[in-house]
């Protein structure tokens, strides 16, 4: 359902959908009548949008981490890896971000 919800927007984004950072009210009801259809819900767009900001919370706290020198990554767009007392001092720093 989340790339649902991605592919929507980004799809309302190529439209000229989104003048700012964040979409217009347009688009947001197009995103919203596909999505409910597809999923057979009835999520309104306060609830689209506050998952919008969710997630953009989510991306920039990830584009933050992996912006970090001397860490390793499993695969791209995966997982990160590096010590324990690191991981630590970036928790702290993350939940600034969400």
């Amino acid at each position: 359902m989340k790339k649902m919800f991605i592919d929507l927007c980004l799809e309302q984004v190529k439209l000229g959908g989104r003048p700012g950072s964040n979409l217009k009210t347009s688009a947001w009801k197009k995103v919203r009548e596909e999505f409910n259809n597809k999923n057979l819900t009835n999520y309104d767009q306060r609830q689209f949008k506050n998952y919008w900001d969710m997630l953009r919370k989510q991306w920039n706290a990830w584009k933050k981490l992996i912006s970090l020198t001397g860490i390793g990554e499993v695969a791209p767009g995966q997982t990160v890896q590096m010590d324990q007392e690191r991981w630590d001092e970036q928790i702290k720093v993350i939940f600034i971000y969400l």
